[in-house]
Protein backbone atom coordinates (compact mmCIF):
# COMPACT_ATOMS: atom_id res chain seq x y z
CA UNK A 1 0.00 0.00 0.00
CA UNK A 2 1.22 3.46 -0.74
CA UNK A 3 2.14 5.42 1.91
CA UNK A 4 0.60 8.77 0.37
CA UNK A 5 -2.95 7.02 -0.71
CA UNK A 6 -6.11 7.32 1.55
CA UNK A 7 -7.70 4.50 3.00
CA UNK A 8 -11.08 3.53 2.43
CA UNK A 9 -13.76 1.49 1.93
CA UNK A 10 -17.03 2.32 -0.14
CA UNK A 11 -19.78 -0.24 1.36
CA UNK A 12 -20.33 -1.21 4.79
CA UNK A 13 -19.21 -4.75 5.35
CA UNK A 14 -21.62 -7.61 5.62
CA UNK A 15 -21.58 -8.09 8.91
CA UNK A 16 -22.49 -4.38 9.76
CA UNK A 17 -25.90 -4.77 7.82
CA UNK A 18 -27.98 -6.44 10.38
CA UNK A 19 -26.13 -5.31 13.63
CA UNK A 20 -28.39 -4.75 16.89
CA UNK A 21 -26.25 -1.44 18.32
CA UNK A 22 -28.80 -0.91 21.22
CA UNK A 23 -27.47 -4.00 22.63
CA UNK A 24 -23.98 -4.90 23.59
CA UNK A 25 -20.66 -4.45 22.16
CA UNK A 26 -21.33 -7.21 19.20
CA UNK A 27 -17.62 -6.95 17.88
CA UNK A 28 -16.30 -8.41 21.22
CA UNK A 29 -18.80 -11.38 21.39
CA UNK A 30 -17.70 -11.64 17.85
CA UNK A 31 -14.16 -12.07 18.67
CA UNK A 32 -14.43 -13.76 21.61
CA UNK A 33 -16.55 -16.86 19.83
CA UNK A 34 -14.14 -16.82 16.44
CA UNK A 35 -11.65 -17.12 19.06
CA UNK A 36 -12.96 -20.05 20.98
CA UNK A 37 -13.52 -21.73 17.11
CA UNK A 38 -9.80 -21.77 16.37
CA UNK A 39 -8.64 -23.15 19.93
CA UNK A 40 -11.76 -25.91 18.66
CA UNK A 41 -10.32 -26.52 15.37
CA UNK A 42 -6.98 -26.63 16.50
CA UNK A 43 -7.47 -30.06 18.51
CA UNK A 44 -9.50 -31.27 15.33
CA UNK A 45 -12.59 -31.39 17.29
CA UNK A 46 -16.57 -30.97 16.45
CA UNK A 47 -18.91 -28.91 17.59
CA UNK A 48 -20.68 -32.04 18.88
CA UNK A 49 -17.56 -33.19 20.58
CA UNK A 50 -17.60 -30.00 22.57
CA UNK A 51 -20.89 -30.04 23.55
CA UNK A 52 -21.19 -33.41 24.56
CA UNK A 53 -17.66 -33.00 26.63
CA UNK A 54 -19.35 -29.53 28.65
CA UNK A 55 -22.66 -30.55 28.54
CA UNK A 56 -24.51 -29.01 27.03
CA UNK A 57 -25.83 -29.02 22.62
CA UNK A 58 -23.79 -28.55 19.12
CA UNK A 59 -26.16 -25.94 18.55
CA UNK A 60 -25.05 -23.71 21.63
CA UNK A 61 -22.16 -24.34 20.84
CA UNK A 62 -22.46 -23.17 17.46
CA UNK A 63 -24.30 -19.87 18.95
CA UNK A 64 -21.36 -19.13 21.18
CA UNK A 65 -19.02 -19.53 18.10
CA UNK A 66 -21.14 -17.36 15.89
CA UNK A 67 -21.53 -14.48 18.62
CA UNK A 68 -25.14 -14.92 18.87
CA UNK A 69 -25.47 -14.98 22.65
CA UNK A 70 -23.72 -13.70 25.79
CA UNK A 71 -21.70 -15.59 27.72
CA UNK A 72 -20.86 -16.19 30.91
CA UNK A 73 -17.56 -16.27 32.96
CA UNK A 74 -17.90 -20.26 34.25
CA UNK A 75 -19.08 -20.84 30.61
CA UNK A 76 -16.05 -19.55 29.02
CA UNK A 77 -13.71 -21.17 32.13
CA UNK A 78 -15.26 -24.23 31.29
CA UNK A 79 -14.39 -24.23 27.52
CA UNK A 80 -10.69 -22.92 28.13
CA UNK A 81 -10.22 -26.35 30.58
CA UNK A 82 -11.60 -28.73 27.88
CA UNK A 83 -9.70 -27.19 25.48
CA UNK A 84 -6.20 -27.36 27.87
CA UNK A 85 -5.73 -23.61 28.39
CA UNK A 86 -3.94 -23.12 31.29
CA UNK A 87 -2.01 -20.35 31.26
CA UNK A 88 -3.41 -17.25 33.80
CA UNK A 89 -2.61 -14.41 31.36
CA UNK A 90 -4.28 -16.55 28.28
CA UNK A 91 -7.40 -17.06 30.90
CA UNK A 92 -7.12 -13.14 30.97
CA UNK A 93 -7.39 -12.13 27.59
CA UNK A 94 -10.66 -14.34 27.06
CA UNK A 95 -12.37 -13.25 30.25
CA UNK A 96 -11.84 -9.70 29.49
CA UNK A 97 -13.73 -10.40 26.44
CA UNK A 98 -16.81 -11.62 28.19
CA UNK A 99 -16.94 -8.96 30.96
CA UNK A 100 -16.81 -6.29 28.12
CA UNK A 101 -19.07 -8.24 25.37
CA UNK A 102 -21.57 -8.83 28.33
CA UNK A 103 -22.02 -5.11 28.96
CA UNK A 104 -25.22 -3.29 28.11
CA UNK A 105 -24.83 -0.60 25.89
CA UNK A 106 -21.25 1.15 24.71
CA UNK A 107 -20.56 3.32 26.82
CA UNK A 108 -19.24 1.46 29.58
CA UNK A 109 -16.94 2.51 33.19
CA UNK A 110 -13.44 1.34 32.81
CA UNK A 111 -13.04 -1.78 34.98
CA UNK A 112 -11.21 -1.81 38.35
CA UNK A 113 -10.36 -5.89 37.96
CA UNK A 114 -8.50 -4.77 34.79
CA UNK A 115 -6.42 -2.10 33.82
CA UNK A 116 -7.50 0.43 30.88
CA UNK A 117 -6.29 -0.23 27.37
CA UNK A 118 -6.58 -4.32 28.46
CA UNK A 119 -9.59 -4.78 26.04
CA UNK A 120 -7.59 -3.05 22.86
CA UNK A 121 -4.74 -5.29 23.56
CA UNK A 122 -7.56 -7.59 22.15
CA UNK A 123 -8.82 -5.33 19.42
CA UNK A 124 -5.84 -4.28 18.23
CA UNK A 125 -3.97 -7.79 18.33
CA UNK A 126 -6.72 -8.93 15.77
CA UNK A 127 -6.74 -5.86 13.64
CA UNK A 128 -5.19 -5.53 10.15
CA UNK A 129 -5.50 -1.85 9.90
CA UNK A 130 -5.28 0.90 13.18
CA UNK A 131 -6.09 4.54 11.93
CA UNK A 132 -5.61 6.80 15.38
CA UNK A 133 -6.11 10.67 15.32
CA UNK A 134 -4.26 12.09 18.57
CA UNK A 135 -4.86 15.68 19.26
CA UNK A 136 -3.42 15.95 22.51
CA UNK A 137 -0.12 13.67 22.88
CA UNK A 138 2.25 11.07 20.89
CA UNK A 139 -0.32 9.02 19.89
CA UNK A 140 0.13 5.70 22.63
CA UNK A 141 1.16 2.72 20.45
CA UNK A 142 4.35 4.93 19.92
CA UNK A 143 5.34 6.13 22.76
CA UNK A 144 8.43 5.31 24.86
CA UNK A 145 8.16 4.12 28.05
CA UNK A 146 9.41 7.61 30.23
CA UNK A 147 6.87 9.13 27.62
CA UNK A 148 4.25 7.57 28.21
CA UNK A 149 4.49 7.24 32.05
CA UNK A 150 4.76 10.93 32.03
CA UNK A 151 1.83 11.21 29.78
CA UNK A 152 -0.18 8.73 32.27
CA UNK A 153 0.98 10.70 35.20
CA UNK A 154 -0.69 13.45 34.20
CA UNK A 155 -3.80 11.90 32.40
CA UNK A 156 -4.12 10.03 36.06
CA UNK A 157 -2.19 12.56 38.95
CA UNK A 158 -4.58 10.76 41.76
CA UNK A 159 -3.66 7.28 41.16
CA UNK A 160 -0.48 5.26 43.40
CA UNK A 161 2.63 4.58 41.80
CA UNK A 162 1.83 0.57 41.57
CA UNK A 163 -1.60 1.02 39.64
CA UNK A 164 0.51 3.66 37.15
CA UNK A 165 2.98 0.81 36.30
CA UNK A 166 0.15 -1.54 35.59
CA UNK A 167 -1.43 1.13 32.92
CA UNK A 168 2.22 1.38 31.61
CA UNK A 169 2.56 -2.63 31.14
CA UNK A 170 -0.79 -3.10 29.28
CA UNK A 171 0.32 0.38 26.81
CA UNK A 172 3.81 -0.97 25.99
CA UNK A 173 2.11 -4.72 25.75
CA UNK A 174 0.35 -2.93 23.13
CA UNK A 175 3.07 -1.68 21.23
CA UNK A 176 3.81 -5.51 20.46
CA UNK A 177 1.85 -6.12 17.81
CA UNK A 178 3.68 -3.29 15.56
CA UNK A 179 7.27 -5.92 15.31
CA UNK A 180 5.10 -9.26 14.99
CA UNK A 181 4.87 -10.90 11.93
CA UNK A 182 2.09 -9.59 9.35
CA UNK A 183 1.87 -6.42 12.03
CA UNK A 184 -1.23 -4.46 11.28
CA UNK A 185 -0.81 -0.64 9.13
CA UNK A 186 -0.75 1.85 11.26
CA UNK A 187 -1.66 5.35 9.97
CA UNK A 188 -1.80 7.91 12.13
CA UNK A 189 -3.17 11.38 12.24
CA UNK A 190 -1.37 13.52 14.98
CA UNK A 191 -1.51 17.15 16.02
CA UNK A 192 1.65 19.18 15.52
CA UNK A 193 0.69 20.80 18.66
CA UNK A 194 0.76 17.73 20.64
CA UNK A 195 4.11 16.86 18.97
CA UNK A 196 5.86 20.20 20.48
CA UNK A 197 4.74 19.57 23.92
CA UNK A 198 7.77 19.10 26.19
CA UNK A 199 5.87 15.61 27.99
CA UNK A 200 8.49 14.60 30.64
CA UNK A 201 10.95 17.22 30.41
CA UNK A 202 13.01 17.92 27.13
CA UNK A 203 15.07 15.00 26.98
CA UNK A 204 12.34 12.69 27.33
CA UNK A 205 10.36 14.61 24.82
CA UNK A 206 13.90 14.64 22.19
CA UNK A 207 13.82 10.75 22.84
CA UNK A 208 10.28 10.63 21.89
CA UNK A 209 10.73 12.45 18.48
CA UNK A 210 13.23 10.49 17.64
CA UNK A 211 11.41 7.22 18.54
CA UNK A 212 8.71 8.57 15.58
CA UNK A 213 11.53 9.38 13.48
CA UNK A 214 12.66 6.01 13.73
CA UNK A 215 9.13 4.27 13.58
CA UNK A 216 8.03 6.21 9.98
CA UNK A 217 10.81 4.17 8.55
CA UNK A 218 8.57 1.25 8.92
CA UNK A 219 6.61 0.28 5.96
CA UNK A 220 3.62 -0.78 7.92
CA UNK A 221 3.72 2.88 9.63
CA UNK A 222 2.56 6.05 8.26
CA UNK A 223 2.40 9.71 9.82
CA UNK A 224 0.10 12.45 8.97
CA UNK A 225 1.15 15.52 10.94
CA UNK A 226 -1.93 17.63 11.14
CA UNK A 227 -1.05 21.17 11.19
CA UNK A 228 -2.67 24.47 13.42
CA UNK A 229 -4.32 25.82 10.34
CA UNK A 230 -6.41 22.69 9.76
CA UNK A 231 -8.42 22.98 12.81
CA UNK A 232 -8.26 19.29 13.63
CA UNK A 233 -9.42 18.94 17.01
CA UNK A 234 -12.40 21.58 15.50
CA UNK A 235 -13.24 18.79 13.08
CA UNK A 236 -12.63 15.60 15.49
CA UNK A 237 -13.75 16.49 18.49
CA UNK A 238 -11.10 14.25 20.09
CA UNK A 239 -8.94 11.86 19.89
CA UNK A 240 -10.18 8.35 18.24
CA UNK A 241 -9.31 4.40 17.08
CA UNK A 242 -10.46 3.31 14.02
CA UNK A 243 -10.13 -0.41 13.51
CA UNK A 244 -10.15 -2.62 10.78
CA UNK A 245 -9.85 -7.01 11.45
CA UNK A 246 -8.35 -9.40 9.63
CA UNK A 247 -11.41 -11.53 10.22
CA UNK A 248 -14.18 -10.50 7.93
CA UNK A 249 -17.19 -11.57 10.05
CA UNK A 250 -15.62 -9.05 12.67
CA UNK A 251 -17.08 -5.21 11.89
CA UNK A 252 -15.03 -1.96 11.86
CA UNK A 253 -14.75 -0.81 15.39
CA UNK A 254 -14.15 2.91 16.52
CA UNK A 255 -12.93 3.22 20.17
CA UNK A 256 -13.05 7.26 21.26
CA UNK A 257 -11.48 6.95 25.06
CA UNK A 258 -12.21 9.23 28.35
CA UNK A 259 -10.63 9.19 31.26
CA UNK A 260 -12.50 7.16 32.77
CA UNK A 261 -14.89 5.83 29.93
CA UNK A 262 -14.48 4.43 26.60
CA UNK A 263 -16.87 4.47 23.24
CA UNK A 264 -17.11 1.78 21.00
CA UNK A 265 -19.01 2.45 18.10
CA UNK A 266 -19.86 -0.05 15.18
CA UNK A 267 -22.51 1.21 13.16
CA UNK A 268 -22.55 1.79 9.68
CA UNK A 269 -23.38 5.59 10.25
CA UNK A 270 -20.87 5.84 12.70
CA UNK A 271 -18.15 4.46 10.93
CA UNK A 272 -18.77 6.36 7.66
CA UNK A 273 -18.79 9.06 9.77
CA UNK A 274 -15.62 8.99 11.79
CA UNK A 275 -13.98 7.13 8.11
CA UNK A 276 -14.68 10.62 6.74
CA UNK A 277 -13.39 12.77 9.58
CA UNK A 278 -9.99 10.36 8.82
CA UNK A 279 -10.12 11.38 5.28
CA UNK A 280 -10.26 15.10 6.00
CA UNK A 281 -7.59 15.27 8.33
CA UNK A 282 -5.27 13.52 5.97
CA UNK A 283 -6.12 15.47 2.72
CA UNK A 284 -5.63 18.25 4.57
CA UNK A 285 -2.72 17.58 7.09
CA UNK A 286 1.09 17.22 5.38
CA UNK A 287 1.96 14.58 3.13
CA UNK A 288 3.41 11.50 4.49
CA UNK A 289 6.50 12.25 2.58
CA UNK A 290 7.10 15.26 4.42
CA UNK A 291 6.90 13.72 8.30
CA UNK A 292 10.74 13.34 8.78
CA UNK A 293 11.51 16.85 7.59
CA UNK A 294 8.89 17.99 10.16
CA UNK A 295 10.39 15.67 13.06
CA UNK A 296 13.92 17.42 12.42
CA UNK A 297 12.41 20.59 12.78
CA UNK A 298 10.95 20.27 15.65
CA UNK A 299 13.79 18.22 17.30
CA UNK A 300 16.15 21.26 16.48
CA UNK A 301 14.18 23.74 17.67
CA UNK A 302 12.50 24.64 20.66
CA UNK A 303 9.49 23.36 22.16
CA UNK A 304 6.30 24.72 22.55
CA UNK A 305 6.89 28.67 23.06
CA UNK A 306 6.27 29.57 26.74
CA UNK A 307 4.75 26.33 27.52
CA UNK A 308 7.88 25.24 30.02
CA UNK A 309 8.49 21.94 31.18
CA UNK A 310 5.64 19.50 31.31
CA UNK A 311 5.82 16.68 33.39
CA UNK A 312 5.01 14.51 35.96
Amino acid sequence: MKKDRAYARDEPPGAQDNTNIGDVPTVLRRMLGSRLQQLRKERKLTQQDVGAGIHTSAPTISRIESGMVGLRTCDVIKLLEFYGVTDPEEHDRYLSLVRLGNRPGWWHRDSDSLPKGFELLNLESAARTIRCYEPAVVPELLQTPEYARAALRLRYPERPEGELDRLLEVRLRRQEILGRPGAPYLWILVEESALRRPIGGITVWRNQIERLGEAIQTANIVMHVVGDEVCGQAIAGSAFLYLRFNEPQLPDVVCVSQPTSTLYLESWEDIKRYRYIADLLAMRAARPSETASRLESLEAGPALPGSGTVSA
